[in-house]
């Protein structure tokens, strides 16, 4: 194998090492998220919600898909949280989650 492979095969697993990373902040995040929202919200099975909030962050690229569920959630329960609320909330729990996945490396 030549420099350049090698090279090469180092950017790649950095690159796949990075997506990881990227992975598991996010889905921390969104778990950290739906605890906040079922806090507020008190479903009856808070586990099942908490599920059903890191699944709508499949949806679609970005954070839009796991708002609008956020906000239509709150709607339904006539809790007055604005979508600005959500994404500060969206931001301090994804410094959050970064720590801890930082801590577990």
């Amino acid at each position: 194998m030549n420099t350049f492979d090698e090279r090469k095969k180092g950017f790649e697993s950095k690159y796949q090492r990075d997506q990881e990373v990227e992975f598991k902040v996010r889905a921390n995040r969104n778990k950290l998220l739906a605890q906040w929202a079922a806090e507020i919200l008190n479903p009856e099975n808070i586990d099942e919600y908490i599920k059903e909030v890191r699944v709508s962050d499949l949806e679609k690229p970005g954070d839009d898909d796991i708002i609008d569920k956020l906000i239509n959630d709150f709607e339904k329960k006539s809790v007055n949280i604005s979508k600005e609320e959500i994404i500060n909330k969206i931001e301090l729990f994804e410094s959050e989650a970064r720590s801890i996945v930082s801590k577990q490396s």
